[in-house]
Formats: structure tokens, C-alpha cells, sequence
């Protein structure tokens, strides 16, 4: 897969099959994101792989789906959760502030790297971090920034054009994504 198919085919995914992403994978996403560009190459960003059964049951509360769905289309359904998670951390004794473009960065890797191994992802900043803390005995200087919901897809996600709204809608099996068109995000060319 090109760079480009990847970049095109990465969508967020909410459903999944329950199918297990091996570990060696997991390991390599966290790889992809290691080697992500950090502002003065000041690698602040850390994280937690959640695989086993009894963690995921436990992780999965602690996370919000799909705000701009109504309340009965939001949560995957029970067995179709999803099957890994990575928490993204950030050691704030390697670094304080100016890290969210690390962050984004090293994120972004980690997306396009599962969709070259087939997997969905779910970019998820809307989490309840002291409960995650918690759960996953987090040390206090760790910021907790986002959790990356992995596995793989169950439904389809589909490309819109923009009219009006950026709220995306699902019907059926397929989540409808508006994005507005390259000349109109274009502003000039000089």
C-alpha cells in the first residue's frame, strides 16, 4: 500500500470485529510512533497497549464515542468492541509544554501504520483520564492526552461532500463522514 491509499483509506472506525490484533503489531505501531518527528527531538511521548480480555472490558467505560451521533448509535454494541487500546502519555519529566504537535505527530503514525496491517482505529480524546489513571496505575507526572481504539473494521466509513455541517451521520453498517473540497481549503496558490 502506497502512502497515498493509506492516507485516503484511514477513517475512523467505531466497530469491530473481535478478531485479536497480534501483539508484535501493536508493538509496531508504538514503533511508528517513536520514530515521529518531536520539537527538538525531545521524545516525551509514552504509552500503554491495552490487549488482554479483562482490561479492554474495564477500559471500555472509560472512553466517549461519537458525540455528534444520537445517544443509541454512539457505543459499539457488545461484541463489537473494540480490541486493543494504546493511551498516549506524556512524561512531563522529559518535557513540560509544547507538546502537542509530538503528540498529533506521533498519533497520526499510528493511524496510518494499522491501515497497512487492516486495522480500524478510533482517535479518542474525550476519555475519563483519572479513571484510566486508576485503572492503569499511571504515575502523576504522566499527562494522560488521548486513547487510540484499535481492531478490526465492522462497518465502513464513507467520504462526503461538505453541505453546511461537519456532523457526520451513520446509516445502517456506514458512517458518513462530510470533508470539504480541496479548492475551497486552497486559498491561494502564489
Amino acid at each position: 500500500m502506497d502512502i497515498e491509499e493509506a492516507i485516503k483509506n484511514r477513517r475512523t472506525i467505531r466497530r469491530f470485529k473481535q478478531d485479536p490484533i497480534p501483539s508484535e503489531i501493536l508493538k509496531k505501531l508504538i514503533d511508528y510512533a517513536r520514530i515521529a518527528p518531536a520539537g527538538s527531538n525531545i521524545q516525551c511521548v509514552e504509552y500503554i497497549i491495552v490487549e488482554s480480555p479483562a482490561m479492554r472490558e474495564k477500559m471500555f467505560p472509560l472512553v466517549r464515542w461519537a458525540a455528534s451521533l444520537p445517544e443509541e448509535l454512539r457505543t459499539p454494541e457488545r461484541g463489537r468492541e473494540p480490541t486493543a487500546y494504546i493511551t498516549v502519555l506524556v512524561n512531563t519529566k522529559i518535557k513540560q509544554s509544547y507538546y502537542e504537535f509530538d503528540v498529533g505527530a506521533a498519533v497520526e503514525n499510528i493511524l496510518l501504520g494499522a491501515v497497512s496491517f487492516g486495522i480500524g482505529t478510533c482517535w479518542m480524546g474525550s476519555i475519563k483520564s483519572e479513571k484510566i489513571r486508576a485503572l492503569l496505575d499511571i504515575p502523576d507526572f504522566y499527562e494522560i492526552k488521548h486513547v487510540i481504539s484499535l481492531g478490526y473494521p465492522d462497518e465502513t466509513s464513507v467520504i462526503e461532500p461538505y453541505k453546511n455541517s461537519f456532523k457526520y451521520w451513520k446509516v445502517e453498517n456506514e458512517m458518513h463522514v462530510p470533508k470539504r473540497k480541496l479548492d475551497d481549503i486552497i486559498l491561494k496558490m502564489m
